[in-house]
Parts: C-alpha cells; structure tokens; sequence
C-alpha cells in the first residue's frame, strides 16, 4: 500500500466512520485530485494537494473531544501542526511534506491571503463540496464564485449551483 492510500485509510479509521466527516473527506480528495490533475500540477504538488485533502478537516474531531465541542477555526489551526505530522509520519511521507500540507490546511478557509496552486485548488474543492452538502447560501455562494481560479472548479461550482437551488 503506498503513502497516499496509508494516509486515506487512517483518516477514516481515524474518523470512526462519522458519516459526515467521512463522506466529506472522500468527496473532497477525489474532487482535489481531479482538480489537480486537470491542471496538470507536477507530481509531488499533487501529491501534497492530495494529502492535504485528505486531512484538510482532520482537527475538527480531536478539537471536539479535547476543547469540549469546540472546533472553531481557531483551535483546528492550533492543533493541525501535530495532527498533520502524526499522520503523514505514520503513512511514510517525506518530512518536506510536512510544511505545505500544514499550510494548506491550516488556511484553506482563510481567503484573504495569497494562495499557491496546491492551497487554491484545495479551497475550490472543499467550497464545492460544500456546496452539495447544503453549506453554502446566499450571500456566502455569491463571495465563493468569486474565489475560483480554474476552469474546471468554476463549471463544477456552477454544476452544483444548478443542481441544488439554492446557491
């Protein structure tokens, strides 16, 4: 098994089978990868957008047992340095790995910095599946169309705006 299947597998595990985490980490990573493979990113980017994916949310549970249910932004950012570490170590990734996919996870709902690649294609990725779990209306689906970057999430954003109705 390599790294990147290692690392997908513990996430879950790690999750507990949480329908909703669950479900969102695996919708977020293919739509990452897809993403990341129409833009033809080089193969340690993807690799790296791929991780971060996968991990993206991976404070949230430990912040609800730990901050007692609270997974505020502010705490997830506090604890995704050790989480991200803890995981990537054990699924066999290089230590370089470890500075990208904390920044990427640590800022993929932070939209008012500078974004390389890996981080913008994460956050087109994450705003569109949110937007088919229902978390993106109004107000909210109007300042996230103006985020994206790429062909491909601009039509997949404008699929799901159709789709659901009420973004």
């Amino acid at each position: 098994m390599n790294s990147e299947a290692k690392l997908l597998r513990d996430a879950l595990l790690y999750e507990e089978g949480h329908p909703r985490r669950t479900q969102h980490i695996l919708k977020v990573y293919a739509l990452a990868k897809l993403l990341g493979e129409s833009e033809e990113l080089p193969e340690e980017e993807r690799e790296i957008l791929q991780a971060a994916a996968i991990l993206h949310d991976i404070p949230i549970k430990y912040c609800k047992e730990h901050y007692h249910g609270d997974a505020c932004q502010e705490n997830q950012q506090k604890e995704a340095p050790y989480l991200i570490k803890k995981f990537l170590m054990e699924a066999g990734y290089p230590p370089s790995f470890i500075p990208p996919v904390t920044v990427a996870v640590q800022r993929h709902h932070d939209y008012t910095h500078e974004r390389d690649r890996v981080l913008q294609l994460l956050i087109e990725a994450d705003i569109i599946v949110n937007g088919y779990e229902g978390g993106l209306e109004g107000e909210a689906a109007k300042a996230s169309e103006a985020l994206f970057q790429t062909e491909l999430g601009r039509k997949m954003f404008e699929n799901c705006r159709q789709a659901c109705g009420r973004i």
